[in-house]
């Protein structure tokens, strides 16, 4: 009887030790998850000072910045699409001649030729002004000077939209010194190609000199551009600037 109750005795101790085991097994678990969940909030909380530190180091940019950066990249590519066409952009390779870019009509897959951006009449708004400094490299000898160009009138049919054409103001600041203040002004026509972002200024017949005025916008924007001035007839390069919108 004495031995059947330390038996009985002995087997209760051993499930109570089994169950204390398992209790505090259970409470480590536990405890190593806590642990774990707290130092994950806390590395989360140092990883979200760090962006928030990171972020005041420099402002985001600008889309006008990306634009130009984009249009820098586009400008070292090598051209796909030969004379008179432009590509659409985006990752599949297209091309459509610059004629159906805005005329109302989608021709890239992607619309990229009916763009707002791509068909803006930014540059042709009556009343643009862009100002730059002339640099001569050949048919006449002059020194460096400004050279302001500005939209007077501006017309773009509807049936016609590739196209937008312009008459403008040009004027040569011959001399800054307000001494012996000397300028030459004369009226041109032209026009501005959306596809390729290209405003061409041709001087009327009451011009000094036959110099047509050529200007690339291709920054990513609307207010900057590099001109090329060019004989009349051989379209020899005589000068070269480049305008800021003012």
């Amino acid at each position: 009887m004495w031995s059947r109750g330390v038996i009985l005795l002995l087997t209760l101790a051993a499930a109570a030790l089994a169950f204390d085991r398992d209790a505090a097994k259970e409470k480590l678990t536990d405890f190593r998850i806590r642990s774990q969940n707290l130092h994950v909030d806390e590395l989360e909380g140092e990883l979200e000072k760090l962006e928030h530190s990171f972020d005041k180091l420099s402002a985001p940019l600008e889309k006008s910045e990306v634009d130009r950066l984009r249009a820098r990249v586009l400008r070292i590519q090598p051209d796909q699409c030969g004379t008179y066409k432009v590509s659409c952009g985006g990752d599949n390779p297209e091309c459509v001649h610059n004629l159906l870019v805005c005329d109302g009509v989608n021709d890239c897959s992607n619309a990229h030729d009916e763009d707002p951006f791509v068909c803006s009449l930014d540059v042709v708004r009556v009343g643009s002004t862009f100002t730059g400094v002339t640099h001569w490299s050949s048919c006449k000898e002059a020194h460096d000077h400004t050279t302001v160009i500005t939209i007077t009138a501006s017309y773009r049919s509807k049936y016609f939209g590739p196209r937008a054409w312009v008459r403008a103001t040009v004027t040569n600041e011959l001399s800054e010194d307000p001494r012996d203040y000397k300028q030459s002004s004369y009226n041109a026509k032209g026009y501005f190609v959306f596809a390729s972002r290209k405003l061409v200024l041709i001087p009327d017949g009451d011009a000094p000199d036959r110099f047509s005025t050529s200007c690339a916008f291709h920054f990513g924007d609307y207010d900057h551009a590099d001109c090329r001035v060019l004989q009349e007839g051989s379209g020899n390069e005589c000068a070269k600037l480049r305008v800021n919108r003012s």
